[in-house]
């Protein structure tokens, strides 16, 4: 997703997770397959670090998109109390968020 109108649909109509210093949005979509946009507060101290957690959440998303819902459009959003300590972190949380949605 790279629209803000696309961004600002999923935020007032989709339905929200919350995980240890991050948050998914979601909102079933018409493409017919899943899409991912990421937004990390500029409270993340550094572009460098910024650029980081938005290419291992692609990467993680790319390689694990049955993690995610199927025909979705997904909001990852990052606050300044995230820790990324290796791509399977991102996995796992990813995982328990929406086990414990579905129970």
């Amino acid at each position: 997703m790279r629209k803000n109108g696309e961004f600002n649909t999923v935020y007032r109509q989709g339905k929200r997770l919350y995980g240890r210093g991050f948050g998914l949005v979601y909102l079933t979509n018409r493409c017919g397959y899943n899409r991912i946009g990421i937004s990390v507060s500029r409270k993340v101290k550094g572009a460098v670090v910024r650029n980081r957690i938005k290419r291992i959440f692609k990467e993680s998303f790319r390689l694990n998109r049955g993690l995610y819902p199927p025909e979705a459009d997904i909001v990852v959003t990052v606050r300044p109390d995230f820790s990324l300590q290796s791509p399977q972190h991102i996995d796992q949380a990813v995982k328990s968020l929406f086990r414990l949605e579905s129970v």
